[in-house]
């Protein structure tokens, strides 16, 4: 017969691994959700609320790994696309708020990022969301 030494241990052992499966099934569904709705925010196909509603759950399934700045920057580009999505529906005030996060995002670390922004907007065929862009980036120079 087991001691009740080894028993804990064995109890303990059970424990851990389930905290460390279930841990891990969280950071892997998180990072799947984010990753999936960032592709549908990202898509052109979709526009207006659709979009928003793909793009704000990529922005809270990702909100964890926002602690990096090289995270940030990645993400600024669904931000972006938050913004362009906020100027469909008619919340021009709502998307400069999202353009200025991106375009702070985007800073925030070394790299391509601020360009590909830039990229993006060029492609856009709306005027209206490209004038507030446009707006955006001169107030922040």
């Amino acid at each position: 017969m087991e001691t009740p030494t080894v028993m804990q241990k064995t109890k303990f052992k059970t424990w851990a691994a389930a905290i460390f499966v279930w841990a891990f099934l969280g950071v892997w569904l998180s990072g799947m959700t984010a990753g999936l709705m960032a592709g549908a925010c990202r898509n052109d196909r979709y526009e207006g609320t659709k979009k928003l509603r793909f793009c704000n759950i990529s922005l809270a399934a990702a909100a964890w790994m926002k602690f990096s700045s090289l995270e940030r920057a990645k993400g600024s580009r669904i931000e972006l696309e938050r913004g362009i999505a906020l100027a469909q529906i008619g919340k021009p005030e709502k998307a400069v708020e999202a353009f200025e996060k991106a375009l702070r995002d985007a800073r925030a670390k070394a790299g391509p990022w601020e360009q590909e922004l830039h990229q993006r907007m060029v492609q856009l065929e709306d005027r209206n969301t490209l004038i507030l862009w446009v707006s955006v980036v001169e107030a922040d120079r």
